[in-house]
């Protein structure tokens, strides 16, 4: 059963269901207005409206999921919604963590497209949530493309974020959100990767905008606040040393839990400084690890023996297969 722990949410999880009653009955949001800037903004605020505008035909997906224990200790989804383009599968993998994967038939993202992943995930419970295939961001002639995604996550619990990579696209807009709220005794690890442009294909991000942020809260406090914003000719603006150094993939892993002194370590003695600029440090509680790269298998190669050192919790999920 899932606990009554998911009573006590963060102010962010508190405006996403909020936010999710908003764009499927009535407006409910107004209740929220002062409290949720800059994480949630007036932008949310008048997404609904904004998005009744375009004439033409857009994507709304939605998953919303609880997924925890049963009596006999297997990992199953207890609730399950799904509408629009967005799938969820559960893949028991048995000697491994479980696999939730997120699947977008819709094959990527463009204007004025909304993707929602509500995931409420019980205690005890050693879950990868992972998704189908690349996501794309494709072309956006005027709103932005939208993703959402918020992680509950219960007590005693090992959940990892680990999307396949993200394809930016040229002329490609793009906010997503990733809300994170933890309990004491959990333990959460999260790779996200985005890709500039396939470099192997000629492709050359001359104009964009990108509005991502990831909030991580332990207790309903909060631990950690990353934001990238980037607008303009990207290809152009990633070239500069203080930006990208010229690289196009940019790949954002963060850790909290046990163990974050050790990890950092091993991280440190590991990387290959001749393949990719990177850095690791440990913030307020969470372990942070940002890459730099033109080579996604580099990218690949490091991830794939990264997570072992993760080992005692995590996996790359199989469906990473490369």
């Amino acid at each position: 059963m899932i606990h009554n722990n998911f009573l006590l949410k963060s102010k962010n999880s508190k405006f996403f269901d909020l936010f999710i009653n908003d764009l499927f009955s009535s407006n409910s949001l107004m209740d929220y207005k002062n409290a949720i800037e800059p994480f949630y903004s007036q932008y949310e605020m008048k997404l609904k409206e904004n998005l009744k505008l375009l004439k033409d035909q857009r994507c709304l997906g939605y998953v919303n999921l609880k997924v925890g224990k049963s009596n006999n200790g297997i990992v199953q989804i207890f609730n399950h919604r799904e509408q629009g383009n967005l799938k969820a599968r559960l893949i028991h993998n048995y000697d491994l963590n479980d696999e939730l994967i997120i699947i977008n038939t819709a094959g990527g993202l463009t204007s004025g497209d909304l993707n929602l992943n509500s995931i409420q995930i019980d205690c005890n419970t050693s879950l990868n949530i992972t998704t189908q295939s690349m996501e794309k961001i494709y072309n956006c002639k005027n709103l932005l493309a939208n993703a959402y995604t918020n992680i509950t996550v219960g007590d005693n619990s090992n959940v990892s974020w680990m999307p396949l990579e993200t394809i930016f696209f040229n002329g490609g807009k793009l906010r997503r959100r990733l809300n994170i709220d933890l309990k004491t005794s959990s333990n959460f690890f999260a790779v996200e990767t985005l890709i500039f442009g396939r470099k192997a294909m000629g492709e050359i991000v001359e104009s964009g905008e990108l509005d991502d942020a990831l909030q991580i809260y332990k207790n309903n406090k909060l631990l950690y606040s990353d934001f990238n914003k980037i607008k303009g000719n990207i290809d152009k603006k990633i070239l500069k040393s203080l930006v990208s150094k010229g690289n196009n993939i940019f790949c954002n892993i963060v850790y909290t839990g046990k163990k974050m002194k050790i990890y950092e370590k091993q991280i440190s003695k590991y990387a290959d400084k001749s393949k990719y600029f990177f850095g690791v440090s440990i913030v307020n509680g969470v372990l942070l690890l940002k890459i730099l790269a033109n080579n996604i298998n580099d990218i690949r190669d490091f991830l794939s023996d990264l997570v072992k050192i993760f080992g005692e919790n995590f996996n790359l999920p199989r469906i990473w297969s490369f």
